[in-house]
């Protein structure tokens, strides 16, 4: 709430009609995407980062036992990590795919609609936030979209909701389950819903075997980072999807079982392993 409060007074202060509809700004309005930039990093810290930082202040005896970052990730965990993302890339793909090819019955037909025009606003608004030319913006970009996002959103979903689901209900495997459900409703994209579902669930994992929250926030960082470079490097097609869904265009079912059978062995051992 505070974050939306300062949000909103930034952007009244800005005098800026195009930052009031989304749809009315242009590649070529620097000021406006700048200022979305300063926006989405407002709220990100807000509504993410800072609310476990101060739960864990107010209810925990110590902030960095109480969200998991007691404990260092072994240097093995820097490697494996980004084999596993790549191996589940084709994968998540189909589940892209299949994701967007979902109708509603007719009768949802409205609630479609609407569905549809909020993705494809989210998405112009992704092309947005990675615009910017130059080292700076890259820089800049790789904060805002990947950096910012891995930690805040692990801290929320992994370091406290899913935390404490697991010691309320004692099943973790159905927290891991609700924790993911909750992290992919929270980013409003239906299309985008189930292959984000998958990596919530898949950095669930990686945080209830090691016991800390350095993997996840990672692993998280790289899946987004590669985004951000993809877009860099002139990959405009990255606009048909969303920067927690970066895949390969592939979808020959040999490349998807190759790298599930790879995934698998590297997840085998990585769930496997305790952090010291």
């Amino acid at each position: 709430m505070i974050g939306q409060m300062i949000g909103g007074i930034i952007a009244a202060n800005t005098n800026s009609e195009a930052l009031q509809n989304i749809d009315s700004i242009t590649a070529d309005m620097d000021y406006e995407i700048n200022l979305l930039k300063v926006l989405q990093l407002v709220y990100a810290l807000f509504s993410f980062v800072i609310p476990p930082i101060i739960i864990a202040l107010l209810f925990g005896d110590k902030l960095s036992s109480f969200l998991l970052l007691n404990k260092s990730p072994k240097i093995l965990y820097y490697i494996l990590i980004p084999l596993f993302i790549f191996s589940i890339l084709p994968a998540m793909n189909l589940i892209i795919m299949w994701n967007q090819a979902i109708s509603l019955p007719a009768s949802m037909s409205g609630i479609e609609e609407e569905m549809i025009r909020m993705e494809e606003s989210g998405l112009r608004m992704t092309e947005f936030m990675l615009a910017g030319s130059g080292t700076l913006g890259f820089i800049v970009n790789m904060i805002i979209m990947a950096l910012i996002p891995a930690i805040g959103e692990e801290l929320m979903f992994r370091g406290l909701i899913q935390k404490h689901l697991i010691e309320w209900t004692k099943k973790p495997h159905l927290a891991i389950i609700l924790s993911a459900i909750i992290f992919s409703a929270v980013h409003m994209q239906f299309y985008g819903f189930f292959p984000r579902l998958v990596l919530g669930a898949l950095f669930g994992y990686l945080v209830y075997y090691s016991k800390s929250l350095w993997p996840a926030i990672f692993a998280h960082f790289f899946n987004n980072a590669m985004a951000v470079i993809a877009y860099k490097l002139g990959d405009q097609s990255l606009g048909n999807s969303e920067i927690d869904s970066f895949v390969t265009t592939s979808s020959d079912i040999y490349f998807v079982i190759i790298g599930l059978v790879g995934a698998f062995f590297i997840g085998r051992y990585l769930f496997r392993q305790r952090l010291t």
